[in-house]
């Protein structure tokens, strides 16, 4: 196994939306209506994708909330900071850069979102990102992970893809990836080292 492909929310970072709605200590009515109107699944992806801005998608919440948007950026803000390090995977990155593995990233995620944690160690050992609010494409459209092929030369049969979404997962593994599905850390872990082990 020559390459392997990280997402990020999930895998390298600690993203946990019930973790959000539990300590959010900003409007929790505003929280509460985002939610029981399916704000998140109906607008977040186009987010990722790039089709709005960070000031687009508050003022977006806002109007059709009808909260102030100050207190919809806090809301948003507040998600941008709850993207925490996982360590343990930015440990198995590390090692796995020192072992000599090519390892590149493959997230949705907004710009503004990849600029604030753009600075983190672990990007540093990736030897090409795709992110999907840069190139307009989201997962799981084929063409983000076509893209990933052709701007890094990646062969799907040589290369792992993680990721947290069976989704995400499913259409890689239809184009001929190795996956390994991270929706439980400790049997996403053990599938990473079963595939670097067997090459399978």
């Amino acid at each position: 196994m020559k390459n392997i492909v990280f997402d990020l929310g999930g895998v390298v970072l600690d993203w946990n939306p019930r973790k959000v709605e539990a300590n959010f200590q900003g409007n929790r009515a505003l929280l509460r209506y985002l939610l029981d109107h399916d704000f998140f699944q109906q607008y977040w992806t186009e987010f990722d994708r790039g089709t709005y801005t960070e000031k687009e998608i508050i003022d977006l919440m806002s109007s059709l909330s009808g909260f102030p948007v100050e207190e919809c950026r806090e809301l948003v803000e507040f998600v941008k900071f709850s993207l925490t390090d996982i360590p343990e995977t930015v440990r198995l990155i590390r090692q796995l850069a020192e072992e000599g593995y090519s390892l590149y990233c493959l997230s949705n995620m907004s710009v503004e979102f990849y600029e604030y944690l753009k600075p983190r160690e672990f990007f540093h050992y990736f030897k090409g990102q795709i992110i999907s609010g840069i190139e307009k494409l989201v997962k799981p459209d084929m063409a983000i992970y076509r893209l990933l092929t052709t701007r890094f030369g990646l062969h799907p049969s040589e290369t792992l893809f993680v990721d947290d979404l069976e989704k995400n997962v499913d259409v890689a593994q239809s184009m001929g990836f190795h996956v390994v599905h991270f929706a439980d850390r400790e049997k996403g872990y053990a599938g990473i080292r079963e595939f670097i082990r067997t090459g399978k």
